[in-house]
């Protein structure tokens, strides 16, 4: 018989892509920026080729690095809100797929364009499967909001009357996205325990 996770991964895996954003973390730093640098008045005076230089010598890199994070941004939305309401709509559509009933608390503050971060909290079943669920947490959001930097994860005891409080967590951690990514998610039953676990951050197990 399937574990109950790999079932839940094998859904996942075969569902269809669920709306998102494909922007990066640094397309979505650079769109962002480029948006904010044009209500500057030194910035509204310039023309063509000065003005793309002055956005580019803002953002810090060449203005065809520039160019392309705009062309991306301005697919996805005309405003880093609006981008940002698209990428938790499809991360958070994606992990009440996979653990269904489960998800206690979702968002995506992207109240720093340069460090957007994803938290998120869910029931525990087991406390020994907390980590492949972690992984398979973490790997979701990797995949359907690329726009984030930091993710923060906690797994949380279902009995508890607060599942606020610090002892109500059976697991808390950190993960990057970056390191989030490199989670495979069919061999998460395989890893989780070994390999996955060293990518988390700041692990904390009750």
């Amino acid at each position: 018989m399937l574990r109950p996770l790999l079932v839940a991964l094998v859904v996942c895996s075969s569902a269809p892509a669920l709306a998102g954003v494909e922007l990066s973390e640094e397309d979505f730093r650079l769109y962002c920026g480029y948006l904010d640098a044009l209500a500057r008045p030194d910035v509204q005076k310039l023309k063509d080729k000065a003005k793309e230089a002055k956005l580019a010598k803002l953002a810090k890199v060449k203005p065809a690095a520039l160019a392309t994070a705009v062309e991306k941004g301005q697919k996805a939305g005309s405003t880093c809100g609006e981008i940002g309401k698209t990428a938790a709509a499809g991360a958070k559509s994606a992990l009440e797929q996979a653990l269904p009933g489960r998800i206690t608390f979702f968002e995506l503050d992207d109240s720093d364009p340069s460090h957007v971060v994803a938290r998120v909290s869910w029931l525990g079943i087991e406390k020994k499967k907390l980590v492949e669920e972690a992984a398979l947490v973490a790997a979701i959001l990797a995949e359907t909001a690329p726009i984030t930097k930091t993710i923060a994860l906690r797994g949380v005891n279902p009995a508890a009357t607060d599942r606020s409080a610090d002892d109500a967590g059976w697991f808390d951690a950190k993960i990057s996205r970056l390191n989030a990514s490199r989670i495979e998610k069919p061999k998460i039953w395989e890893y989780a325990t070994t390999r996955y676990r060293r990518l988390f951050d700041g692990v904390v197990e009750r």
